[in-house]
């Protein structure tokens, strides 16, 4: 009786052996193409359990969103990845196997050099158990370089902030204008997340390492925000609820998740080098410098004051220095939180509020030096164009992702600084052109929820022409 339930368990377990080879590492999570410079670019992806697929029901799915309970993903896999690089049908870079495991999370990044300016490179991912000659699972994507700092060349980006699970439009699909930003009728040259791509005090929450990870595995499977980081090359940056919780600062902890540990999630979640500052050069008419709101700034309750801050001394020397020796046309500080606002009562964790007043002020004094400088800011949840009163530099809000993330209100147009003010959201685009000989840059906010009755193309809500100062 023994000897025949050891023979059945064997091989029952051979056939499970059998099918997981079948099976083997997915990539439910699918591919980042990330940090796209002129000569190089970082690919992540993250390794998943093939039987654990992303699925539910329409009527479960209102049932988890009305419980704020968590979903079901597909939990990381053991295994091996190899990326490889082809530019024109032919192979310009393989990696090793490597090999991804839980204390990573099962993700895998690498920054790949020596890429040729303005070229297109197509992106293949491949997964595999331990040392198995059996590919189990392929990602593909494609992106193109940076053109030059020399190189003359029309170029356009897109700038969302502030995106919930349940406020997407479709929670087992994902947030529309993803798909919307790849319907644009000039293909985008980047992307820029400001932060709050997920929220670990909204929702079903995450107050420790293994909740705030499942969040961003949540995210990034549903279908609209997973392919299109295979697209567009992007860049992510962080803000308070995806570190830690609302206004956080290095005293926060949301349950048993820390500060120190929010920092390091995002790094291990997002294609990242070793500073999450850095600027974006794309050709002789465009530069952008991100900021990073969050890792260097004093606790939010310190007395206002020359020693408080939020960009931490050393980052806020580089963001002088670069921008006074840059020689591009139109330049660009994209920033998590507002300089100029002006914010919605109650706020005190930003350079528009009197809590950093004193780092704001001194910003706001140095941008006014320099022309053709100019602010685009992330985090509120309203779209805006504001212009300072006493030293006339503007800055332009992006807005949340659609008009379901309209959580907490957005303050009245003020006429004494706000050009434009609209309490919806989408996304911004910033291209940059030149007009015969004149180069110019054009904002315009897209809707995420209207379409323009005429063109049945999704409506811009404003636009601004930036000529030359």
């Amino acid at each position: 009786m023994i000897n025949n339930s050891l023979k059945i368990f064997s091989l029952i377990s051979l056939l499970a052996v059998s099918l997981m080879a079948n099976e083997g590492p997915q990539q439910a999570n699918g591919i980042k193409i990330g940090e796209v410079t002129a000569h190089s670019v970082i690919i992540w992806t993250r390794l998943t359990d093939g039987h654990a697929k992303f699925t539910t029901t329409e009527a479960e799915d209102r049932v988890r969103k009305q419980q704020l309970t968590p979903p079901k993903v597909a939990p990381g896999h053991t295994g091996q990845v190899r990326i490889t690089l082809t530019e024109q049908e032919q192979q310009f870079f393989q990696s090793q196997w490597k090999d991804v495991n839980a204390q990573s999370d099962f993700t895998y990044q690498v920054m790949i050099d020596d890429l040729t300016p303005r070229s297109t490179y197509q992106v293949r991912v491949d997964a595999r158990y331990y040392c198995s000659e059996t590919i189990s699972s392929t990602s593909k994507g494609s992106f193109t370089t940076a053109p030059t700092p020399n190189d003359i060349v029309t170029a356009e980006v897109a700038i969302v902030t502030c995106q919930a699970i349940r406020s997407a439009e479709d929670t087992r699909v994902g947030h529309s204008v993803y798909k919307q930003m790849l319907e644009l009728e000039r293909p985008l040259d980047f992307f820029i997340h400001t932060g709050d791509i997920l929220y670990y005090d909204k929702g079903y929450l995450a107050k420790n390492v293994r909740d705030a990870r499942r969040k961003w595995n949540h995210t990034f499977a549903l279908p609209l925000n997973r392919d299109f980081s295979a697209q567009v090359p992007s860049f992510f940056m962080k803000d308070d609820h995806d570190t830690v919780t609302n206004d956080s600062d290095p005293s926060s902890v949301h349950g048993d998740l820390t500060f120190k540990q929010g920092i390091e999630i995002f790094t291990e979640q997002v294609p990242m080098g070793d500073l999450t500052y850095r600027r974006i050069r794309w050709g002789k008419d465009l530069e952008l410098w991100l900021t990073e709101n969050r890792d260097y700034r004093s606790v939010n309750k310190m007395k206002d004051g020359p020693n408080k801050t939020i960009l931490g001394a050393k980052q806020k020397k580089w963001l002088k220095d670069t921008i006074a020796a840059s020689d591009a046309t139109f330049k660009f500080i994209v920033t998590p939180g507002p300089i100029i606002g002006p914010d919605k009562p109650g706020k005190n964790d930003n350079h528009a509020n009197a809590g950093f007043f004193t780092e704001g002020e001194e910003l706001r004094q140095f941008i006014a030096t320099q022309n053709n400088l100019y602010i685009i800011c992330g985090d509120r949840h309203w779209q805006y164009a504001s212009k300072h009163p006493k030293l006339g530099i503007r800055e332009f809000g992006c807005g949340p992702i659609n008009g379901q993330h309209m959580f907490g209100g957005a303050p009245k147009k003020d006429p004494k600084m706000h050009e434009f003010f609209n309490a919806r959201g989408g996304f911004l685009t910033v291209k940059v052109e030149r007009k015969g000989e004149t180069p110019q840059a054009i904002l315009r906010w897209h809707d995420a929820d209207e379409k323009d009755p005429k063109t049945g193309k999704q409506r811009i809500n404003h636009e601004i022409i930036l000529d030359l100062q």
